[in-house]
């Protein structure tokens, strides 16, 4: 490599270039290297780009490592969160500790360079009424990949100089982790923070805004509208309702009553397998409320009934539909006590 001054400017001269080295020992722009190492590079940062998407989709958890806000005021929407329109919440925030799982996941290390010049502020009891920090990721090399910028006013915390401190940190940590890794297609920041009435919703799709919500509006799986995918199990969670397993189904049905929209869709899951069990339920409930009697009061009666008027007074009272099983009960209480 030759160096030569022009014009007080030092200008670097490349070696030939061979068949066998194509790269220049030294070059004022990436647009400046062999095209096939160049080509090389991209194609290198794309599957490890798209390997750390799916390791995120894979493993960072809804409500610990990232969330949505559902932003549709009340008088419009009172479902709050357990709305099933995804056009009602927010972009997905990455929050702190998601951040702080892709920085390990990177093998980087995050500090605030200038946060000790506000702790010499503090030191000094000058009064602080906004702060600015930047945090920077760092490889193992010791060099700075990535750089994100947090402000806090202390107005927003109510004077906790300890709180505002904490949020501007986070911001900036997130901030940078989303410069890094390129993710603010698929995360935002701060929204858990922020009026939800000032958050614009994120779900919606740009260039048709009137379609219907895909599995591409969410960064995982269990993001998918509960009323098609089941949001919950080790093995189905993720999955279509068509092919989740009949006995987890019951098992929702029986155990979960703190979450409606999800015992709500398992229910009309097994309506949807099983619609002769749905319409005899439906008379045996209508029978229920017409009578104030269950279907194992009936069954009690027909027992205790020692003539045939009896069982016949019961067989007038009941659907022509209802619970099968009991009609052959009926036909068998006729039998024992004969003809009238």
């Amino acid at each position: 490599m030759n160096n030569t001054q022009k014009d007080g400017e030092l200008v670097v001269l490349e070696a030939p270039v061979s068949e066998q080295n194509t790269q220049p020992l030294a070059v004022r722009s990436t647009f400046d290297i062999a095209p096939q190492q160049f080509a090389a590079g991209l194609n290198r940062r794309k599957k490890n780009r798209k390997a750390l998407i799916a390791w995120i989709q894979e493993e960072l958890v809804e409500g610990t490592d990232w969330g949505r806000i559902h932003v549709v005021k009340r008088d419009q929407c009172a479902d709050g969160k357990y709305c099933q329109n995804p056009y009602h919440f927010s972009k997905p925030s990455l929050w702190k500790p998601g951040a702080e799982k892709i920085v390990g996941m990177m093998g980087l290390k995050s500090s605030w360079p200038n946060l000790a010049k506000y702790e010499d502020l503090v030191m000094e009891g000058r009064a602080i009424e906004q702060l600015l920090l930047r945090c920077e990721l760092v490889n193992d090399a010791g060099l700075v990949v990535s750089t994100g910028i947090g402000a806090r006013a202390l107005q927003a915390d109510y004077g906790d100089l300890n709180k505002a401190f904490k949020m501007a940190k986070k911001s900036a940590l997130v901030d940078a982790v989303l410069n890094c890794a390129g993710l603010s297609e698929i995360f935002t920041q701060d929204v858990e923070d922020m009026d939800p009435e000032k958050i614009d919703p994120g779900a919606q799709d740009p260039f048709n805004p009137t379609a219907e919500p895909t599995a591409e509006h969410f960064p995982t799986r269990n993001q998918k509208p509960v009323a098609t995918h089941c949001p919950i199990g080790k093995e189905w969670k993720g999955q279509p309702w068509e092919i989740v397993d009949e006995g987890f189904l019951d098992w929702i049905i029986e155990r979960i009553d703190d979450k409606p929209d999800i015992l709500a869709a398992a229910k009309k899951e097994k309506i949807r397998r099983y619609p002769e069990e749905a319409a005899a339920s439906n008379a045996r409930n209508a029978t229920r409320l017409s009578t104030g009697k269950k279907l194992a009061d009936y069954a009690r009666e027909l027992a205790e009934a020692d003539n045939i008027d009896q069982i016949i007074a019961i067989k007038e009272e009941l659907p022509a539909d209802f619970e099968p099983g009991l009609r052959t009960y009926i036909s068998t209480r006729e039998a024992e006590l004969g003809p009238r």
